[in-house]
């Protein structure tokens, strides 16, 4: 413990930093300044990104946080720029991201007196938050920063919130920095994973489901090792993606509707039993499959769904355990493995005269098909959109964990550009690539101009099909009619862009996106990439989550 003799934005800076902290993102606020001078003045100062909108400073520290786990730090000011942050925490609620969100509020001195932005913020973050408070004493700075990030990595891991009146945080006082109290990891019981031991070998057509928390909880060696000692089909899900890299013979993601249609043991570590994974239901409807459910915590634990087993606790140390009570033996038929791994062909096969599609308007698989062919095994991918990214989750299959982040289960678009500023900063040397589609850049695109002000060169790919395409072919088939789902006919985002101080084109032909990809990756600035897509070319998808 150390003693710190300054203003209590000083305070909450320090503690910060000793979270694993490197930046705060924010857009400026007279009610948090302190926060500011704290950043600056820090030995070493803290990276400072303001942004153009608070709820890009939320998703490019959410961002960072999935990407580095280590805890990302949103500074938001009173009033707007709180409610204009709730549905960036909302997403890392959803998430489970570590996250901790600072905010300033108007004095105790003036309240109830109609103060500038006097509202009452707690209220309003306590249902997406794991804690929601307010710290009114100058002393106490400190210590509330530190419960809130002890809060925040702690699994199940998420955002929490805390604001300060503005004569707390410009306040000062001489206060005992608390030392950082990092959780211990739980092992999960043994005879939980005993009975899960059992099942896989009883079963003969068993998946293993990888999702976003084995990432986040660093179990992605130990998952690999289990999955590999053992013989078991994995599908990834998330930021799981890469934890066997594409191409892996265990790796059957492109054959899930089989996989979840047959099996007879579905285990999901590490990712809730919602509307991606069938809300848990998983076999032949007059043979369902056993479904293990396995999370960081007990609280993550399904209870809408029959399980056949489950266990909780550190996922690293599950895998681990779950393959030593297997003897480290394959389980399952390995007849099941190949037949997947055949699908995962066909799949692969069946996709290519649309990855090589010379029709116009483009084809998004076009886009695609020049993609992958100059993605490197380290670059970072960022998906915000409908259609078009659904695609990119459909094909792209990267060779690490955690370099894949699209905006979860809450489905919140407008989380591009703020994953592209914390992709950068986290990866400064690596292919950064946003996958963006129109209506998606409407809620985000103004943030180019945080890229060009911090010298943050990425690439940007706008499938431009003028509709919000996720929308307007489901309402089609519900109705015989659509309304509401059109965009302006071939928007130059490209032009956007370079007025803002970055650069790009527009592709209307498919022989052209190989050599604007390549401008692109050349480039060291924001580079867009404008394609004029086929409105026609919807995502083939069997569930809408509703």
């Amino acid at each position: 413990m150390s003693s710190l003799t300054e203003h209590a934005g000083a305070h909450a800076v320090a503690v910060a930093q000793r979270y694993g902290v490197q930046a705060m993102f924010t857009l400026s606020g007279g009610h948090v300044f302190p926060l500011y001078d704290g950043a600056v003045k820090a030995d070493p100062p803290l990276r400072l990104v303001d942004v153009r909108h608070e709820q890009t400073a939320v998703f490019a520290a959410e961002g960072t946080a999935r990407l580095s786990r280590t805890p990302g730090l949103a500074v938001v000011t009173a009033g707007p720029g709180i409610t204009n942050s709730v549905s960036a925490v909302t997403s890392a609620w959803f998430n489970g991201a570590p996250l901790v969100v600072l905010g300033g509020r108007s004095p105790d001195y003036l309240w109830g007196k109609g103060a500038l932005q006097e509202m009452d913020h707690v209220p309003l973050l306590a249902p997406v938050t794991k804690r929601a408070w307010t710290e009114h004493s100058v002393a106490q700075v400190a210590s509330s920063v530190d419960e809130a990030f002890r809060l925040a990595t702690t699994p199940h891991r998420g955002p929490v919130f805390v604001d300060f009146p503005l004569e707390t945080i410009y306040g000062e006082a001489a206060v005992d920095l608390p030392d950082s109290a990092l959780f211990a990891p739980e092992a999960p019981g043994g005879a939980d994973v005993a009975r899960i031991a059992v099942l896989l070998a009883e079963a003969r057509r068993p998946v293993l489901v990888l999702g976003s928390d084995v990432w986040l909880d660093g179990a992605d060696v130990s998952a690999r090792t289990c999955a590999e000692t053992l013989r078991l089909p994995v599908v990834a899900n998330g930021q799981a993606r890469g934890v066997l890299p594409g191409g892996h013979s265990l790796l059957v993601s492109r054959a899930r509707s089989l996989a979840f249609a047959e099996a007879d043991l579905v285990i999901v570590a590490g990712v809730p039993l919602d509307f991606r994974l069938r809300y848990g239901s998983f076999g032949p409807k007059d043979a369902p499959a056993a479904v293990v459910h396995v999370a960081d915590s007990p609280d993550g634990i399904a209870a809408h769904c029959p399980l056949a087993a489950s266990a909780s606790g550190d996922l690293s140390l599950f895998f681990s355990t779950l393959t030593e009570a297997c003897g480290g033996r394959p389980v399952g038929d390995m007849e099941w493995l190949a037949r997947l791994r055949g699908t995962v062909r066909a799949a692969a096969a069946a996709d290519v005269p649309l990855l090589e599609s010379e029709s116009t308007p483009v084809h998004p698989m076009r886009v695609y098909g020049e993609l992958l062919k100059v993605l490197d095994d380290d670059a970072v991918v960022i998906g915000d959109g409908g259609d078009f990214v659904s695609f990119a989750g459909r094909l792209i299959e990267p060779a690490f964990p955690g370099r894949w982040l699209d905006p979860g289960p809450y489905g919140c678009l407008g989380t591009g550009l703020g994953y592209a500023i914390a992709s950068r900063i986290t990866y400064p040397s690596s292919q950064v690539v946003l996958m963006l589609g129109d209506g998606a850049a409407g809620l985000s695109l103004m943030d180019v101009d945080t890229l060009v002000r911090h010298n943050l060169p990425v690439v940007i790919i706008v499938g431009n099909n003028s509709a919000w395409g996720l929308e307007k072919n489901p309402m089609k088939a519900v109705y015989g009619y659509d309304v509401a789902a059109d965009l302006r006919p071939e928007t130059r985002y490209d032009e956007v862009v370079r007025a803002l101080g970055g650069a790009g084109e527009l592709v209307t032909a498919p022989g052209d996106i190989a050599g604007a990809l390549s401008r692109a990756f050349d480039a060291s600035t924001p580079y867009l990439i404008n394609v004029i897509t086929d409105v026609a070319a919807e995502y083939p998808r069997s569930t809408t989550g509703v």
